[in-house]
């Protein structure tokens, strides 16, 4: 399998994510893993929002009250977790060569805070 073929087993959703980042993108084999994992995590997504379309957002609880659908926290969850590998994956942004990963975010947004401090401290804008 190069980079360009998509893996077995992915559904249109995880597939067209696939083809769209190895299309721009060259990925160390690392970044292929996530990449597969985030996929994954979109096909899952498109069935379960698939199934809450056509099922009841409430349900009846072990008492007969009515509760939310299971396969919302669920949906909350897998967003989450597409978030985290999209953020682990670290793809650039537009003019950047190489992505940022969550630390370096977070450590870059610091600095500027530092900065912006120190700057108001002084008295320069």
């Amino acid at each position: 399998m190069t980079n360009q073929d998509v893996p077995a087993g992915l559904a249109e959703a995880g597939a067209e994510l696939w083809q769209r980042v190895v299309g721009e993108y060259e990925l160390a084999p690392d970044e292929l893993a996530l990449l597969l994992q985030a996929c994954r995590t979109v096909d899952e997504l498109e069935t379960m929002q698939a199934a809450l379309a056509e099922g009841p957002l409430l349900v009846k609880g072990s008492t007969g009250q009515p509760r939310p659908s299971g396969l919302l926290a669920e949906v909350r969850a897998h967003r989450l977790a597409l978030v985290k590998l999209l953020e682990q994956l670290a793809l650039p942004e537009d003019g950047e060569e190489a992505g940022k990963t969550p630390n370096q975010l977070r450590a870059s947004k610091a600095a500027q805070t530092r900065w912006a401090l120190q700057r108001a401290r002084h008295g320069a804008a």
